[in-house]
């Protein structure tokens, strides 16, 4: 084989790349439009612990919600997720929470984003964004009443 045959068989299999090429991004939005993601901060252990408790929960008392818990490496990056409407539902502490709705630093960098507290648990408060569907909102919280 010489190099001109070489370079215009590579040329061809380039030019199927594309074609044959797989994504994950179009699953994912779809995954995450099928589920409930409640984002925690990795860092704080009880968050994670709650937050499965929740998910569990919420998977078992209403299997349609498909919930479950996903973990982000710190609270910036919870804020993040849900700023840039990436997730919809996080479960923060409350100082945090207080901190994201006055725009405090670290937070003032993110998108101005106005959340709504769903349920409360402790020191934790379930939130989501205001664009959230109310229905889901008060379904979420009439069932974390009745099982926690």
């Amino acid at each position: 084989m010489n190099r001109r045959e070489f370079l215009q068989g590579g040329m061809g299999a380039i030019a199927l790349f594309p074609v044959l090429g797989h994504t994950p991004f179009p699953q994912w939005k779809v995954y995450r439009q099928l589920h409930l993601f409640i984002v925690v901060d990795r860092e704080d252990a009880l968050a994670c612990d709650l937050g499965r408790t929740i998910a569990h929960t919420l998977a078992d008392a209403l299997p349609e919600s498909r919930a479950m818990v996903t973990r982000a490496r710190d609270a910036l990056r919870v804020a993040s997720l849900l700023s840039t409407q990436q997730l919809d539902v996080a479960l923060v502490k409350r100082s945090q929470f207080t901190a994201w709705q006055q725009q405090a630093s670290p937070y003032d960098q993110l998108a101005p984003t106005d959340l709504k507290a769903i349920f409360t648990v402790g020191d934790y408060v379930l939130v989501s964004r205001d664009d959230f569907l109310a229905a889901h909102a008060t379904l979420i919280n009439q069932t974390l009443q009745s099982h926690l």
